[in-house]
């Protein structure tokens, strides 16, 4: 039941009134958001990071703005770990303003409150989790984190950019980014309901769930996380045995994925897979063996492979003369030393390719 608003909430008495009020509501988003809206008298939303409308109060869009600030028919706050947006013309958001910016802090402690007792949590679970890597854990020790025996099991590992430098403070900074990215994480998976544990090192994630909707979740997980990370999971297994098994085939698909990507193990290709058992050096001494050629032969090499060799698509796609073309392939083949009509050719340059793609992602 949406509260009695004030007689006027901005005078002393009005705001402490105002307060009182939505204290009273704070730990409930859909309550908090009707007292704030009857306060207001605007239509409100409370967004997760990954999109969800978590809660929201009068006539919203079905589409929310994606970015923090103010627009000519609303105003984005940041609020902990969640978007806050109150909607409504210029002059009634200004006059809003006040009470906009005291929810926002109260939902900034709010958060503030949740992610420590989801750290508490879960840095017991961490130390089982690593237990589980090592192969020492006690399984029996499960059940008291929520996992049931017999459920399908997903292991990912989720990767920001390291902060340059080895002094104390780039330290306390990637110490900053793997927090940043656990709270991101735990606040998706505690929404999600799901048994989780979660463990870090460096800037890299270390997240174990009874999964029920892979793509959905794991792709979830990827906008529930900070910009710009990537992320590799493993295929489904059903027992915590197999930890250490999923955790390999995490760090080969997170290998493979590019920055602001999600690769799982089973989708990974079998060269992709085979190159990915080899340190970077020596992915680098393949490429510099099978493709010692110029960056013009390398595009032209690459458009002939991916046209099966077919002279005239190339050339189309390279926007040259079938002769120029011809003339192209012919120094390419003096450089690698071989004719590209040979299959054991074709198979060295392909995987040099590959290699290459890999280095570079």
């Amino acid at each position: 039941m949406v509260p009695s608003p004030p007689a006027d909430w901005k005078t002393p008495e009005g705001i402490a009134q105002a307060l009182d009020v939505l204290l009273g509501k704070l730990s409930r988003p859909q309550e908090f958001l009707a007292a704030l809206g009857g306060l207001t008298r605007l239509p409100l939303a409370l967004l997760a990071p990954w999109g969800e409308v978590l809660a929201w109060w009068g006539r919203v869009p079905a589409r929310h703005p994606t970015q923090l600030g103010r627009g000519r028919s609303f105003w984005a706050l940041e609020a902990g770990e969640w978007r806050l947006i109150a909607y409504g013309g210029e002059a009634q958001l200004e006059e809003a303003a006040p009470l906009l910016a005291l929810a926002q802090r109260m939902l900034r402690l709010r958060a503030m409150e949740k992610a420590l007792e989801r750290t508490q949590e879960e840095n017991l679970g961490a130390a089982f989790l690593d237990e589980l890597l090592l192969g020492e854990a006690d399984l029996s020790r499960a059940f008291a984190f929520g996992f049931e025996a017999g459920f399908p099991l997903l292991l990912a590992l989720i990767e920001a950019p390291t902060p340059p430098g080895r002094h104390r403070l780039a330290e306390t900074r990637r110490r900053e980014v793997l927090q940043g990215l656990k709270r991101s994480v735990g606040a998706y998976l505690e929404r999600l309901g799901t048994p989780y544990l979660i463990s870090g090192r460096g800037t890299r994630a270390v997240v174990l769930w009874q999964a029920h909707d892979v793509a959905k979740e794991v792709q979830t997980l990827l906008w529930a996380a900070p910009q710009g990370v990537r992320m590799g999971y493993s295929a489904l297994h059903r027992s915590l045995e197999e930890v250490s098994s999923a955790y390999r085939e995490a760090l080969i698909a997170l290998k493979a994925a590019r920055w602001g990507e999600v690769v799982g193990f089973e989708g990974l290709d079998p060269v992709a897979w085979v190159l990915l058992q080899h340190a970077p050096e020596d992915l680098k001494a393949l490429v510099e063996r099978f493709l010692p050629l110029s960056p013009k032969e390398l595009r032209t090499l690459e458009r002939y492979l991916e046209h099966s060799g077919d002279l005239s698509a190339t050339a189309q796609a390279l926007h040259v003369h079938p002769n120029t073309l011809r003339y192209r392939l012919q120094k390419i083949e003096q450089r690698l030393g071989a004719s590209l009509k040979s299959p054991e050719t074709l198979a060295q340059v392909h995987l040099a390719l590959r290699a290459k793609g890999l280095l570079e992602a």
